[in-house]
């Protein structure tokens, strides 16, 4: 029996679990639905919405990262840091604001708790799969 070992990230991530697979899938969209939320209305013109910009620039900023750990080391643990690099201080600023921003937009304060919620559980299991990847434990 021959070991394949997957060419991209993608196929790494397509080999995994169903149950694993819908978390991402669900962490990926949960973070891209922000592209929706890019502009909002102020006074009659349209002005930039700079938390749903970050999430956005976060997002891909750990995705390309995220491939470039995997071209190095493979599909480890380690690969959660690209969320500790790049989605932490996003998600601590936003954190920090998310009375103002719940209580000022009703669905964007709906998603913004999602957000929270999602990447949260999210930083909390990338931070301890990247402990665990430089403890070397399973």
């Amino acid at each position: 029996m021959t070991n394949i070992d997957p060419a991209t990230l993608g196929e790494a991530i397509a080999m995994q679990p169903f149950w694993l697979k819908s978390w991402m899938y669900l962490l990926g969209a949960t973070n891209l639905v922000a592209v929706f939320f890019l502009a909002k209305r102020v006074a009659g013109k349209w002005r930039p919405r700079w938390e749903a910009l970050a999430i956005l620039i976060g997002f891909l900023a750990a995705g390309a990262f995220m491939e470039w750990l995997y071209e190095q080391y493979g599909y480890v643990r380690l690969l959660g840091l690209a969320h500790l690099v790049f989605w932490t201080p996003v998600y601590v600023w936003i954190f920090g604001r998310r009375r103002e921003l719940v209580g000022a937009y009703a669905i964007f304060g709906k998603y913004i708790l999602f957000y929270l919620l999602m990447n949260g559980i999210s930083l909390v299991i990338d931070l301890i799969d990247v402990i665990r990847y430089f403890t070397g434990t399973a």
